[in-house]
This record gives structure tokens, C-alpha cells and sequence, in this order.
């Protein structure tokens, strides 16, 4: 039973299912861009290389504010080391670029990762097309989207990595056609694959709801094997007995034979065996030379008859305890070993994405439409499915794909988009409305439909070279209010707030200083959470001694407002941290 435990830690990280931490919510303004640590310079071949490495030495320093250390780690110091190899070669008509990204947890858990990203592309007149594991990017705003659905998340680091470095590249294929008016661009994705978001099973970035979800099961699974353990020992108590007493009876022992047959008539009358026929009393006489019309033979014969099936009742319900205790064990520590078996087989057709979008100038104005028909990155719980899951999983060591209660909601993502300048003020925005096949909102297993936007600008300030970023970027659930009344044994609706509140508004504000000819960078950035209260800050600062060197100290406060704010599961996790990255 001690690989149970470990079975639901793993089988955590399916779930959730941290509904509300997605792809499009957080993130660090600083950082690098979509190319800046892709390619060296400088090179007048097609041939292109360039590498980074880099070690962090982290220290959560919000374990000396807690007496007790953060759930599932005992580790304040750790260090963090990375290396990105980045090729592109560029033909006349096609070029190919490769990125490689190694770290631990890519080596250990993800090693297809290794490739970050290979895209093929070829250009064909007004028309580029591209293939590959690749990332795509879709919308206006500054490394926080709504409209951005192709590639999932990995947040088994939280929100530190930059948006991009979280992203998880998968297999697409990408066609971009250029009109010849309003600087047009239509654009085409296809994936046959769906990337699931990635979230650490233990430790202190595990959401809450892995952990609350852990222990329910856990406690749904521990009851299962208790169940058949204690079925086990009530089938070995009634056989010893029984053996016991039919030997006590062979040596005509009355009170034997008076327990022993008050056994057999509980059997009888809990339905256990059933009970004998006239013509079973004629067939037993007739077989054993006795007259069937004699009482004392009749009596014998009744007997004789229960005896036999109560001796056979309690060695088939020997056996299948046994086989039922043992198969009960044996799966749940072959579902310790193999947690993919309560995902959905995503290795099908059927989990396909595919899009369309437009971009064009009018003006001073780029704006944009798109649409995306795929499905949430993050697994939804049908609480209802749990029991007949683990029974049968417990019982055959296989469920069929309608036995599991994991599953990836279909959702269609409708895109704006549109930037622009107006003064000093670069400004942008998204908006967006996902459909799913919920539309009324009275399934609690399936997502409901949401409207989901972005806003904000940048302004480059008079001094110190300074610039600020300010985006506010939200949510809202539809039919928010039926969601309050869809819980099920404890379970709640896939959507449902523990606040009451549908909305999800947060405001991210990112300000960065440069002095001495850019070798010294200050940035600090500020999330606050209007609707759960929730606030972080993380400060930066980057010294660039030599081309190519930087140092870079940095960290994260976390504060939050109760137990039932989005960031709770996390308030212990404040760190500062010190990084030495070159770039060659």
C-alpha cells in the first residue's frame, strides 16, 4: 500500500487542475523575446549557431517566515542550471532552424523536450510554409494573450520561466499567404497532436487541487483495498471454521454439529446458497441407495445437500477474495508505476487543433481576427466517474476510455486583436469568446462557455530610459450562477468559485531603468489579482560586465489575501535568487 500514495501524487498531476491558472494569465515582462537568445550574429554564412548557458542558485526565503516547511519540500537552496543550442541555416528559397534546451527536469522527465524547437520553412512567392515541433504565437498583446490556444504550459516552475520558455512546442504545420493590400497576412495551423499542460505533482509548485484532489482519492483508494482485505480475512475465518467444524462433526460432536448447522442456515438465509428441492432430495436418495419417501432419509439428504454447497461456497469465496485482494494491490501499485492510465488517449486524430487567422493595417491601426477549434490544456474532473474508475481498474487493471474521469474539453476560441499608437502610448488589445459543447452551463464536468479579454500600452518615460508596461487582462464564466448549485459528493463544477465569482481580473505592471550605457538593467514587475486579492512583485536587476556576461539577481514575493485566494498553495514560496548567464 505504500505505492498508493505514490500512484495519486502522480495521478495529480492530470488533474488540475488549477483551473485558473492558464497559459494566458501570468508572466514575467522581463525576459528574453521571441528571438533574442535564438541565433549568434555576426556571420556571413547560411550557417548560423549560437548557445547560452546559464545556473541559478535560488533560496526561498519564505520558509524563515513559516515554522513549518512548505508541503512535499524540505529543500530552501537548489541550483539550476540550463543550456539552449540555437542553429538556423538559411537557402535561397527554404531555411531550417533548430533549438536545443536541456535542464533538469527536461533530461529526467520530458527528454522529447530536448528539441525546444525544429521548423522547417520554405518560401513559395506570396507564400511561406513551415513544418516542425514548433511554437506559434497568436495575438497583440506583450507576453500575455487570450487568443494564444496551439501551445500548452509547463508550470512546473510556476510563472518564472519567460512566456515563451514555458511554452511547450508540438508538431504543426503552418501556412502564412501575404496580400498584396493592407499589409495582409493570412495565416493556417494544423497539429495533430494536443500538448497538455504540464504541473508538478508534489512539491511547492503543485496547485491546491492536485493536493485536495490527491487525498480524496487516496482515501477512495485506501477504502477499496481495505474493503477487500477485510473480505480476505472474513472468507479465511469462515473456511477455518468451517474445517474445524466438520471435523468436530465427524467425531460426533453435537454442539459442532449444532454450530456448523446454524452456519450453513444463515448461508441459506442471507442468500449465500440456496436452499434444496424435493427433486434434488429424490436425485440425492436415489444416488446414494437411500428411499427418498423415509423422513430420517429426507433429512439426511437435505443435509447432506447444503453441506455440499455451503463446503463449496466457502472455497469459492476464499478464492475470490484472494483474487480480488490480490488483483486489488497489484493495480494500484501498477497504476503508481503508470499514472498515463487515467489520462485519455490523446494519440488519436480526434485531439487535433487547427485555426485560421487574419491580420491587416488600416491606418495607424493593426488588427487582427481569428479561430481556433481545439481543447483546453487542462484536464476537467467528472467526479461521478471516480468510484466505477477505481473499481475497475482495481479489479482488471484496464478502463476503457468512457471509464476515465479525465477528460479535455473541446473548446472554439473566437479572436480580435488590434494595436496601435496614440501619442507616446503604444497600445493593444484582445478579446475573445470560447465555445464549448456546454453552452447552457448545466454540466458540471464540461467547461462553460467564457469571454476572455486583454488591454493595456507602453509608454517610453523622460528619464533613465525608462518604459512602462501596463496590461489588464480577464475572464468571465457564463451561466457562473449554475455553477453554485452543481456539486456532487463533494466535487465541485469544473467552473465553480469558492468566492462566488465568475470575473478573474488581473492587472500586471512591468517597469525597466537601464544606466551606464545599458551594462546595469533594473525591472520589477506587479501582479495583483482584483477578484482573490492576490498580489506578487518580482524585482530584477541585470549587470552586463562584458558582451556576452550578465548577472542577474532577482526574486519573488508572494502575498495573498486568504486560503481561498487563486495563489494560496503558494504564499510560502517567496525566493531571491542569483543567476550568471553567457551567451555566445
Amino acid at each position: 500500500m505504500k505505492k498508493t500514495n505514490k500512484f495519486l501524487f502522480l495521478f495529480a498531476a492530470a488533474v488540475l487542475i488549477s483551473g485558473n491558472v492558464a497559459a494566458q494569465e501570468f508572466d514575467d515582462f522581463g525576459g528574453d523575446s521571441f528571438e533574442s537568445d535564438s541565433f549568434g550574429s555576426g556571420s556571413s554564412s547560411s550557417l548560423e549557431a549560437g548557445a547560452t548557458v546559464s545556473t541559478e542558485v535560488r533560496g526561498y526565503v519564505g520558509d524563515l517566515f513559516w515554522i513549518e516547511n512548505p508541503k512535499g519540500s524540505d529543500v530552501s537552496l537548489m541550483a539550476l542550471p540550463k543550456a539552449v543550442i540555437s542553429l538556423k541555416y538559411n537557402g535561397s528559397k527554404s531555411d531550417v532552424e533548430l533549438k536545443l534546451r536541456g535542464d533538469e527536469d527536461i533530461i529526467k522527465n520530458h527528454p522529447v523536450d530536448v528539441i525546444d524547437e525544429l521548423v522547417l520553412r520554405g518560401y513559395f512567392g506570396n507564400l511561406t510554409a513551415e513544418a516542425g515541433k514548433m511554437k506559434v504565437v497568436w495575438g497583440k498583446g506583450d507576453k500575455l494573450h487570450v487568443i494564444d490556444n496551439f501551445n500548452a504550459d509547463d508550470y512546473t516552475d510556476f510563472i518564472i520561466p519567460d512566456y515563451l520558455d514555458r511554452r511547450i512546442s508540438t508538431p504543426m504545420l503552418r501556412a502564412v499567404y501575404s496580400m498584396p493590400f493592407a499589409n495582409m497576412n493570412i495565416e493556417a495551423v494544423y497539429t495533430p497532436l494536443l500538448p497538455t499542460d504540464r504541473f508538478a505533482a508534489n512539491g511547492r509548485w503543485a496547485p491546491a487541487q492536485v493536493s485536495a484532489l490527491t487525498d480524496s482519492v487516496t482515501s477512495l483508494a485506501k477504502a477499496r483495498v481495505a474493503a477487500s482485505t477485510e473480505r480476505l480475512e472474513k472468507a479465511r475465518t469462515e473456511a477455518n471454521q468451517a474445517a474445524t467444524l466438520k471435523a468436530m462433526v465427524a467425531d460426533n460432536d453435537d454442539s459442532a454439529k449444532a454450530a456448523l448447522s446454524s452456519m450453513v442456515t444463515s448461508a441459506v438465509s442471507s442468500g449465500k446458497i440456496k436452499n434444496y428441492t424435493s427433486q434434488e432430495i429424490v436425485d440425492w436418495c436415489i444416488a446414494n441407495g437411500k428411499d427418498p419417501n423415509q423422513l430420517d432419509n429426507q433429512q439426511l439428504a437435505g443435509s447432506s445437500i447444503l453441506g455440499e454447497r455451503y463446503s463449496g461456497y466457502v472455497k469459492s469465496e476464499l478464492t475470490a477474495a484472494e483474487t480480488e485482494y490480490t488483483l486489488a494491490l497489484a493495480n494500484a501499485n501498477t497504476l503508481s508505476a503508470n499514472p498515463n492510465a487515467i489520462y485519455p488517449n490523446l494519440w488519436t486524430l480526434q485531439y487535433g487543433q487547427f485555426g485560421g487567422r487574419a491580420t491587416w493595417t488600416v491606418g495607424m491601426v493593426d488588427m487582427g481576427i481569428s479561430y481556433y477549434n481545439g481543447w483546453y490544456k487542462q484536464p476537467s474532473v467528472n467526479a461521478e466517474k471516480i468510484n466505477t474508475f477505481l473499481n475497475a481498474y482495481l479489479k482488471n487493471g484496464t478502463v476503457t476510455e468512457e471509464e476515465k474521469f479525465l477528460a479535455y474539453d473541446k473548446k472554439q476560441t473566437f479572436g480580435l486583436e488590434a494595436s496601435t499608437v496614440l501619442w507616446h502610448f503604444n497600445l493593444r488589445g484582445e478579446g475573445a469568446f470560447n465555445l464549448t459543447d456546454d453552452t447552457d452551463g448545466t454540466n458540471p464536468w464540461i467547461h462553460n462557455n467564457s469571454i476572455s479579454w486583454l488591454g493595456g500600452f507602453d509608454i517610453d518615460l523622460p528619464f533613465w530610459n525608462a518604459n512602462l508596461n501596463v496590461q489588464e487582462y480577464g475572464t468571465y464564466i457564463l451561466h457562473g450562477s449554475d455553477c453554485d448549485t452543481n456539486v456532487v459528493n463533494h466535487y465541485a463544477d469544473v467552473d465553480y468559485s469558492k468566492k462566488g465569482v465568475y470575473s478573474n481580473n488581473k492587472t500586471a505592471v512591468n517597469f525597466t531603468t537601464s544606466f551606464l550605457n545599458g551594462k546595469v538593467a533594473p525591472e520589477v514587475t506587479f501582479i495583483y489579482g482584483i477578484e482573490y486579492g492576490d498580489f506578487i512583485a518580482m524585482p530584477k536587476i541585470i549587470y552586463k560586465p562584458a558582451d556576452g556576461l550578465s548577472f542577474t539577481a532577482t526574486g519573488m514575493v508572494i502575498v495573498t489575501k486568504d486560503n481561498d485566494s487563486e495563489f494560496a498553495a503558494w504564499k510560502k514560496n517567496s525566493f531571491a535568487s542569483i543567476s550568471a548567464e553567457y551567451k555566445f
